[in-house]
């Protein structure tokens, strides 16, 4: 009895199975992104040329994860078929499935001067579902719970552009969000997590680890430039001393003709130094035996990894302390199965955004709002 289950289905009349794939299918591997949901999915069936007929295009895939206690199957992941590639090479005949998870069918929307006024961001997105969305036009649907409140009221905005790209620009409107289609094809958009979930050993649950820390846009001078008033124009510059006792002077301008107080200015700085004053870290690793779901609740808990007896404060990289647990995003999971049909789980991880970097997009927002009604 498999320990994974590879299921196809029509892509009507609520999916009825067309074939169960488990004796058959090769390098089964898939994804689950922090933003977007279930991605792309991809394996293998050893059959000739015009014996894959019953699979076509948005044809239903599921991903099922048999328990070992009870035998029952949990759903891992649902997708649909993008492309198919026979190929034959001598005598072998293969074909190659790749598809990907149910939000590539909010790029298939088209909103056509769709326009909000003096409305919160939730309920904007509660309305794109509603009325273009989970309306029959595509297989999303949503649970009213995934849709959480913001707290920003959105003064005036409009859509010209697909559905994918309208939620997107909502979700850095608002900042702090995750937001996709989950393996019940739920769309979900909801306040990124603040809790710890996941804590693993490294060398004992994982393994090949990589970080890379960026220094290459460390800001700690920022000289912002706003609008102009009796022929001079708003200018004042801020700074943040730590980050340049640690890394010199690193300026930016920033400029918005909508600036015209100290007060929003010093807000865009603190934002920005929020985000840029320090090294900006990105890993990736491994997991070993490991057959659980990382994605199993939305949002996505926080990863920590747990170093060798390594205490706060115990070891120095140059003049900087760097220990301690770490607290990081989990960007991407990604699934493979192997030969033997285990599953080797690798993940992308980003770095944890001080609260204050997400007042950013809504202040920008909220100044470009005020230029545009100034024209």
């Amino acid at each position: 009895m498999h320990r994974y289950r590879l299921e196809l289905r029509d892509r009507i009349n609520n999916f009825p199975i067309l074939e169960i794939l488990d004796n058959e299918y090769q390098q089964l591997s898939w994804s689950y992104s922090r933003i977007g949901g279930c991605g792309e999915i991809s394996f293998r069936l050893p059959r000739k040329l015009f014996e894959e007929k019953n699979i076509g295009g948005d044809y239903n895939l599921r991903v099922y994860y048999r328990d070992p206690d009870t035998n029952a199957y949990n759903l891992r992941y649902q997708g649909l078929v993008e492309t198919k590639n026979p190929n034959i090479q001598g005598n072998s005949d293969v074909i190659g499935i790749n598809g990907h998870g149910y939000s590539v069918q909010l790029g298939r929307i088209y909103l056509d001067n769709v326009t909000y006024t003096n409305t919160e961001a939730s309920a904007i997105v509660t309305d794109l579902l509603d009325n273009y969305i989970a309306n029959g036009d595509t297989d999303i649907s949503y649970d009213p719970g995934d849709i959480e409140n913001t707290g920003f009221t959105i003064d005036n905005i409009k859509f010209n552009e697909t559905a994918d790209v309208a939620l997107q620009k909502i979700a850095e409107i608002v900042g702090g969000r995750e937001h996709g289609v989950d393996m019940n094809r739920n769309f979900y958009f909801k306040a990124r997590s603040t809790t710890v979930g996941w804590n693993f050993p490294l060398g004992y649950k994982i393994k090949d680890f990589q970080e890379t820390q960026d220094f290459s846009d460390v800001v700690n001078r920022l000289i912002v430039q706003g609008a102009e008033s009796g022929g001079t124009y708003y200018k004042n510059t801020y700074n943040d001393t730590p980050s340049q006792l640690k890394y010199g002077i690193r300026s930016q301008v920033h400029q918005n003709s909508s600036i015209t107080t100290d007060t929003v200015a010093s807000q865009i700085a603190t934002s920005i130094f929020a985000e840029y004053n320090d090294v900006v870290r990105k890993a990736s690793c491994k997991l070993v035996d490991f057959n659980g779901q990382i994605e199993g609740t939305n949002p996505i808990p926080l990863f920590v990894i747990l170093g060798k007896a390594i205490k706060y404060g115990e070891k120095r990289y140059g003049e900087f302390l760097y220990s301690g647990q770490v607290q990081r995003y989990v960007d991407r999971v990604n699934y493979r199965l192997s030969n033997n049909n285990n599953i080797e789980v690798s993940l992308d991880l980003g770095q944890v955004r001080p609260m204050v970097v997400e007042q950013i997009s809504q202040l920008k927002f909220n100044l470009e709002q005020q230029r545009s009604s100034n024209l």
